[in-house]
C-alpha cells in the first residue's frame, strides 16, 4: 500500500475499514496534544464486528500470537459474543459477533430498567444549610467538584429548581482533556433531597440525612456502560470526599 512504510502501516480490517498504525514520532505530527500512555489511561475503545463467533476467537488468538494480551475474558450474552485484547501499546480492541434474531423480545425494556445503581456517602460535620449552599452554589462548586488534584472545575452554572439546568465543566488542569457534566433537576426538597437526570438519561438522587454529628450525604446514581462499576464508584466517592474536605475547612 502506498501509505505503508517504516513509520506507518495500513491495517485492512474490512473492505471499507482501515486503521493506520503509526510509530509515536510520526503520530505526533498529527496532533498538538500530548500522546496518551494507553497502558495507564483509556484513550479510546475500538470495537470490530465479526461475522461469526469463530471469527471472534480467531482474531483474538492472532492478536495474542503477535504479542498482544487478553484485555477482558470472553462474554457470551446469547445474542452477542465478545472478546477483547490489548495491542503492544496498550490500546483496547473489542471483537464482537451479534445475532439480532436472538435478541429477547423485551430487550429494549430491560435496557431501560435493568440499570446498576451505585451509592456513595459521607458524613459532613456542618449545618445542613451550609452543606446545601456549598453543594449548589456555583462559586463553591468550582472549588470541590473534581476527584483528584490533576483535575479542576473552571466553570459552573446551576439553576436549582424543578426543571432547572446545571452544568459543571470538568477538565485536566493542563487543559488536555475535559467534558461538561450536565443535567436537569426533577425534584427539589430544600435541605432534604435533590433528584436530577443527566443528559445521557441516567438518574441520580442526593439525600441529606440529619445526624447528631452533622449531615450524612448519600448520593445514588445509575451507572454508565463504559467504565467498570468499581471505577465509577471510586470516582464519585473521591469527589464527595473532596466536597466534605472543602465544607469542613471553610
Amino acid at each position: 500500500m502506498q501509505f505503508t512504510n517504516e513509520e506507518a502501516a495500513c491495517l485492512m480490517i474490512g473492505e471499507n475499514i482501515f486503521a493506520m498504525l503509526l510509530i509515536e514520532k510520526r503520530f505526533q505530527d498529527f496532533t498538538k496534544k500530548e500522546i496518551a500512555d494507553a497502558t495507564k489511561t483509556t484513550e479510546v475503545l475500538i470495537a470490530i464486528d465479526a461475522e461469526s463467533r469463530e471469527q471472534v476467537t480467531e482474531m483474538v488468538e492472532k492478536a495474542i500470537a503477535a504479542g498482544g494480551s487478553v484485555y477482558m475474558e470472553p462474554a457470551d450474552h446469547g445474542w452477542m459474543y465478545q472478546h477483547s485484547f490489548a495491542d503492544l501499546d496498550g490500546h483496547q480492541w473489542k471483537i464482537l459477533f451479534m445475532d439480532e434474531t436472538l435478541l429477547p423480545a423485551d430487550f429494549n425494556k430491560q435496557q431501560a430498567t435493568d440499570k446498576t445503581t451505585i451509592s456513595v456517602e459521607c458524613v459532613i460535620h456542618a449545618p445542613v444549610e451550609k452543606v446545601w449552599n456549598y453543594l449548589t452554589a456555583p462559586e463553591h462548586i468550582v472549588n470541590w467538584n473534581f476527584a483528584s488534584d490533576d483535575w479542576c472545575s473552571p466553570a459552573a452554572t446551576n439553576d436549582i429548581c424543578i426543571g432547572g439546568r446545571f452544568n459543571t465543566r470538568m477538565e485536566f488542569r493542563d487543559g488536555t482533556k475535559g467534558f461538561d457534566f450536565e443535567g436537569t433537576y426533577q425534584d427539589i426538597r430544600v435541605h432534604e433531597q435533590i433528584e436530577y437526570i443527566m443528559d445521557d438519561g441516567r438518574k441520580a438522587i442526593i439525600k441529606f440525612i440529619k445526624q447528631d454529628v452533622g449531615i450524612n450525604l448519600v448520593e445514588s446514581f445509575e451507572a454508565e456502560d463504559i467504565n467498570p462499576v468499581e471505577m465509577q464508584q471510586q470516582g464519585w466517592q473521591a469527589i464527595l470526599d473532596n466536597f466534605k474536605k472543602y465544607v469542613e475547612s471553610n
